[in-house]
């Protein structure tokens, strides 16, 4: 799966992830400490990318607020703005706009995820 998004008049894209901005969280600590916070990264934004799909309104409007947090804080923007939507409409969203919303926020966390992937010290072993 590509982790870009065709966005603006001439084809620009954007990446999933700022890389700057993931490096820079990269930098505070070792090869270990960078590992660690690349795991629990990855298990937050895929416990997320289950929750946003729950049925109840309150549980999936909670996730996507933690999830437009997290994607922020790592520079996937893109990832950030689409939750920020969600948060803010999920109780005035019919099922099926709801259901496109949530595909697309899937999409763009697996974009997330790949990224990580490749940003993880730890890549070649896995």
């Amino acid at each position: 799966m590509d982790d870009r998004f065709i966005m603006g008049p001439h084809g620009q894209t954007r990446p999933a992830i700022d890389s700057g901005v993931l490096e820079h969280l990269f930098s505070m600590g070792d090869d270990a400490m960078r590992q660690a916070l690349c795991d629990q990264l990855q298990a937050d934004f895929r416990r997320l990318q289950g929750a946003i799909g729950d049925d109840r309104p309150t549980n999936a409007g909670r996730a996507a607020h933690e999830l437009k947090g997290l994607a922020a804080t790592v520079g996937a923007e893109r990832l950030a703005d689409m939750a920020r939507t969600l948060d803010a409409t999920e109780g005035e969203l019919i099922p099926a706009a709801r259901a496109v919303m949530v595909a697309a926020l899937h999409r763009e966390i697996d974009a997330v995820l790949a990224q990580l992937r490749r940003s993880s010290p730890d890549t070649e072993a896995r």
